[in-house]
């Protein structure tokens, strides 16, 4: 069978095609785990997140219009569910986990994490990310967070690729410069 586009995939799905579906799944869900991830406290969350997302889209894929990329209607699908996943999580509030206190300090540092190695780079990143103006940390966000094209990001902002280009050039620029004068 000759490849079908997203946009025939979709169709035949709506059709009754459940084989179509399954190809959807294929082509797009490593990227919906990126954006998933952005979102997620951990892997688990993460998926869990891209499953709700799927079967969230299998359910009103007949919504989707062909207007924009099926990607950019995946990626605010994947949103959505990450939105709602946080709200859940911030309703349940905190939790812990038993094994806290179990990784000792000098265990294998390939098998632990130390996030304090680094909180002082990641908060001079965060603030000067934080300092973009939105539309920029917008277009840096969705390219080089969520891993989109600058097709599917533009067509996300509804601007044009190189309005798209010119965001993330300036917000990259900016943020680099800002980790410079922290150093």
């Amino acid at each position: 069978m000759p490849h079908r586009t997203d946009r025939e995939l979709a169709r035949d799905y709506v059709a009754g095609d459940v084989r179509a579906f399954k190809l959807i799944v294929r082509r797009h869900r490593q990227r919906m785990y990126y954006v998933a991830r952005n979102y997620a406290r951990n892997e688990q969350d993460a998926q869990d997140i891209v499953q709700e997302a799927l079967f969230r889209a299998s359910r009103s894929l007949h919504t989707y219009r062909g207007e924009a990329q099926l990607s950019t209607w995946l990626h605010r699908t994947v949103t959505n569910a990450a939105l709602d996943h946080q709200r859940r999580m911030a309703r349940r509030g905190p939790t812990v986990s038993y094994d806290d206190d179990v990784v000792a300090q000098d265990a294998n540092r390939y098998l632990a994490h130390d996030p304090t190695a680094t909180i002082e780079q990641f908060l001079a990143l965060r603030q000067a990310v934080a300092k973009l103006p939105a539309a920029q940390r917008r277009a840096l966000e969705l390219i080089d967070v969520q891993g989109m094209s600058v097709d599917s990001a533009a067509d996300e902002l509804g601007v044009r690729p190189g309005t798209v280009k010119s965001r993330r050039y300036r917000a990259r620029e900016f943020v680099a410069a800002a980790m410079a004068d922290g150093e």
